[in-house]
């Protein structure tokens, strides 16, 4: 199983929260940056980097002046890559299993949906 994380990223502007999971065991995490958290009906999303596994666990303030994060959900998560453009991910845990798709836009837009 993998893991993944949402973790409140403030004190920079604008507030977001920032959806972390891994892609295959021990690998970095992937990342992506949403306005709200839960996600319902759908929200745009914008792919950032890949981050390093240390946000897994980690809460409290960034280098840099990059503001503080704190996590709200955390937890195992299946991944079936359909092709470049199209993810589905399953939020095992907390139950009920959740379901996330998303599609790609453009490189860095995703449209999230449940």
């Amino acid at each position: 199983m993998l893991r993944y994380v949402v973790l409140h990223h403030d004190g920079i502007e604008p507030p977001h929260f920032d959806l972390m999971f891994e892609t295959a065991p021990l690998s970095p995490l992937s990342t992506w940056r949403s306005p709200a958290w839960p996600i319902e009906k759908s929200a745009r999303l914008t792919r950032l980097g890949d981050h390093r596994r240390d946000y897994l666990t980690y809460q409290g303030p960034l280098t840099n002046v990059r503001g503080s994060v704190r996590r709200v959900a955390e937890g195992t998560c299946e991944l079936e890559i359909r092709s470049e453009l199209i993810w589905h991910l399953t939020f095992l845990t907390p139950a009920p299993p959740r379901r996330l798709r998303l599609l790609a836009l453009t490189a860095d837009l995703w449209l999230a949906s449940d």
